[in-house]
């Protein structure tokens, strides 16, 4: 992600007000005792051509623990289910092993790498674009056809 750090309430508040809410939807995923663990959603949904944009955002004192693989689950279902799309897709760091190995095992194919793309710190990186369509999200073993279930 790329934006103003350190992020705060306030900061969030004011870029989630700023946004165009009618081609988006956000997510804020809770623990048991309400503290905030992550965030997620899909940006830049287009109905017509049925595809959007996903983001998502884990505390990073939790991450390795499942729970993005969870939440992540529950949206790409979320977005075949109740926004209707056929495909879903997204950009991560060329370097970030880590979340594109995620991606990969949820059933996403690469689709191609945008050359020095992004300018973080001062230095160039190249991104990574990934997309899964519906067609694939029908064969895998997360994919449930009601989104009434545990995260």
């Amino acid at each position: 992600m790329f934006f103003e750090l350190p992020a705060t309430i306030e900061k969030t508040a004011r870029w989630y007000k700023d946004k165009d809410n009618r081609t988006r939807v956000d997510f804020t995923f809770a623990d048991e005792q309400g503290a905030i663990v992550g965030m997620g959603g899909f940006t830049q949904i287009d109905r017509g051509h049925k595809h959007a944009e996903f983001y998502i955002m884990i505390a990073p004192l939790l991450h390795g623990r499942g729970l993005g693989k969870r939440i992540a689950n529950w949206m790409y279902n979320y977005a075949f289910l109740e926004i209707k799309l056929n495909k879903i897709y997204l950009y991560t760091n060329d370097d970030n092993v880590a979340a594109y190995s995620i991606y990969e095992k949820a059933g996403f194919k690469l689709e191609g790498i945008l050359r020095e793309h992004k300018c973080k710190d001062g230095m160039l990186l190249n991104r990574r674009f990934y997309g899964l369509l519906r067609s694939e999200w029908e064969n895998q073993p997360w994919k449930k056809d009601i989104l009434e279930y545990e995260l």
